[in-house]
């Protein structure tokens, strides 16, 4: 979305449709640019820890596994992604020493993915460097006022 048609009460250009000012769109805008923010300076971060060959899409796939087992099935559904996509960015995840896959002991023909020990350094390091931009957070925004953000991105739009 264009941030020209989005800042103002306007016209769109060609078939002149009222393009209204609107909180939740300024606020979900605000939102994915406060995520770019984030993960580049988590980036920078564990890159400068020696996590050299991380990268941005590496951040936000391993953001999405949980700390035990994991599937590539449930992956690509709560990412919106494809299993190929999955697939592909665990191989490569394994080949950088951080995801390892294994046969699911409970169903046979699916394999589990798992952080190595290496893995668990970097997304324990990841933690640390949150936590400590807790501090700058809560410098200038008081507990209830990130209270109150988090609600608000708990949101849930009516049917």
């Amino acid at each position: 979305m264009s941030t020209k048609l989005t800042t103002s009460t306007r016209k769109s250009p060609t078939a002149q449709f009222e393009l209204p000012n609107s909180h939740s769109l300024s606020l979900t805008m605000a939102m994915d640019e406060f995520q770019k923010r984030m993960i580049d300076w988590l980036l920078k971060r564990l890159i400068d820890q020696g996590f050299t060959d991380l990268s941005a899409s590496h951040l936000t796939f391993l953001g999405a596994l949980d700390c035990g087992p994991n599937h590539a099935a449930e992956l690509a559904r709560s990412m919106g992604i494809s299993r190929q996509a999955v697939h592909k960015k665990i191989k490569e995840l394994e080949s950088l020493g951080w995801l390892e896959t294994k046969t699911d002991t409970e169903v046979g023909n699916q394999r589990v993915i798992l952080f190595t020990r290496e893995g668990e350094r970097m997304m324990s390091s990841a933690r640390q460097n949150f936590a400590k931009l807790d501090e700058a957070l809560l410098s200038d925004f008081t507990e209830d006022e990130v209270d109150l953000f988090q609600r608000l991105l708990s949101f849930e739009p009516p049917a």
